[in-house]
């Protein structure tokens, strides 16, 4: 399966080696091999304007810096570096914060006695590449118990934080019975906080539950704090899990998941496979760990590739992840908004009742945007569920209403 390469499939071949070089350097690692691959690219005419604004775009121009100063600083134009060294800088700052804020964050859910684990943002950096400053974050996820949920919503209210939707203390109640996250914005400086009492959401059949993986917690050390976190194993899951959910709309997402996997040779696959099995997200994790082989050469045990192997789907659905990732904004990379609904989301569940619970989930699960937009009292909260498809058929209508007149206008010009 790693001499696929599948992705080149949607690089034009006038960006193939700028694409190549991207990938090569967006490994948190480099052996000896890559070196010299990616002195071998910056040898040849590279378009270094593409480059970076793909990298950026990608959300891997941090870790591009850092191979290319590692592997061949004296042959990358002082401008590209020295913009690239610029942006590490400032992302190291502002990663430093951040990583600050959350350290006291924590302390402060300690001396209130309430157990938290923080997981993603500088977390993850450092797990996966050994430096939060080679991963930009711009919130801080946080997981709690459920129970725990509204006392740490005060908390964080007492600390200068708002909700991101205005519910009385009986909304609330009503909000945490149904949804698995909040997110808090600070007032001063206007960072976020995604506060969950369950990791996973409603997008599985099993949560991950901080007592769930409690007992396989492990330590790490950011800012000089030694902090508990979720292992490899519980991480790498969860990882897929939020790639698939997000339709892997960047390099990044699949960069980290390579860096987990590369970073320690002693994961446990079965407890990988196990959990999969429970939550019932089989082919999500397989998917996951086809693209990083494909894109990364990554290597995984035996069986575990023997797993990822015997699914037919896979290749298919890697070519909508690649269309997504390579073809859609390859000659001018801009920002792109995080698809709310795909049929991808229904082809990468490989059981039907998954499919069907997935399905009532998106019609019928209420979001934060209900609870704003219909600021029902607690006890008629059931509301919400009623209004969502309304909402949806609304947003669709005017979806349609503004393709329409697009066409017309695209008319009127030709």
């Amino acid at each position: 399966m790693n001499c696929y390469h599948l992705f080149y499939q949607f690089v034009p071949p006038k960006y193939r080696k700028e694409i190549k070089l991207l990938l090569l350097g967006a490994r948190g690692s480099l052996d000896t091999a890559t070196i010299e691959q990616i002195k071998s690219l910056v040898n040849e005419t590279v378009d270094w304007e593409y480059l970076i604004e793909t990298a950026d775009l990608h959300k891997v121009h941090l870790l591009l810096y850092q191979s290319l100063k590692k592997a061949c600083p004296e042959s990358v134009p002082d401008d590209v570096l020295k913009k690239l060294e610029n942006e590490y800088n400032t992302n190291s700052m502002r990663s430093l914060l951040i990583t600050v804020k959350l350290v006291s964050i924590l302390k402060l859910l300690e001396d209130n006695n309430i157990p938290a684990v923080p997981f993603k943002g500088p977390v993850l950096a450092q797990m996966v590449y050994g430096d939060f400053a080679l991963r930009q974050f711009g919130d801080l996820d946080i997981l709690v118990n459920k129970q725990d949920a509204l006392k740490t919503i005060k908390i964080f209210e007492d600390y200068g934080f708002q909700l991101e939707i205005n519910l009385n203390k009986k909304q609330l109640l009503a909000y945490a019975a149904k949804k698995s996250s909040i997110e808090l914005i600070s007032s001063k400086s206007g960072l976020t906080v995604d506060l969950h009492w369950e990791m996973s959401g409603s997008y599985t059949f099993y949560p991950l539950l901080l007592n769930s993986i409690e007992n396989n917690l492990v330590h790490a050390t950011i800012a000089g704090k030694k902090v508990l976190h979720p292992c490899r194993e519980d991480l790498l899951v969860y990882l897929c899990l939020n790639g698939t959910r997000d339709c892997w709309q960047d390099v990044e997402s699949l960069s980290s998941i390579a860096g987990l996997i590369q970073s320690n040779d002693g994961l446990d696959w079965m407890r990988v496979r196990h959990l999969a099995e429970r939550m019932r997200c089989e082919r999500i994790l397989h998917l996951g760990l086809f693209l990083v082989c494909d894109l990364f050469d990554v290597k995984l045990s035996q069986d575990m590739m023997n797993l990822v192997e015997k699914d037919p789907a896979l290749p298919e659905l890697a070519l909508t992840v690649y269309n997504n990732l390579f073809k859609e904004n390859i000659e001018s990379p801009v920002f792109r908004e995080k698809p709310k609904f795909s049929g991808f989301h229904f082809k990468v569940r490989d059981r039907w009742s998954e499919k069907i619970r997935y399905g009532k989930h998106l019609l019928l699960g209420a979001t934060a945007q209900e609870w704003a937009h219909f600021p029902v009292p607690a006890k008629l909260s059931f509301v919400h569920s009623i209004l969502r498809p309304a909402r949806l058929c609304m947003a669709f209508f005017s979806w349609l209403m503004i393709g329409r007149r697009n066409n017309r206008i695209k008319g009127l010009k030709d």
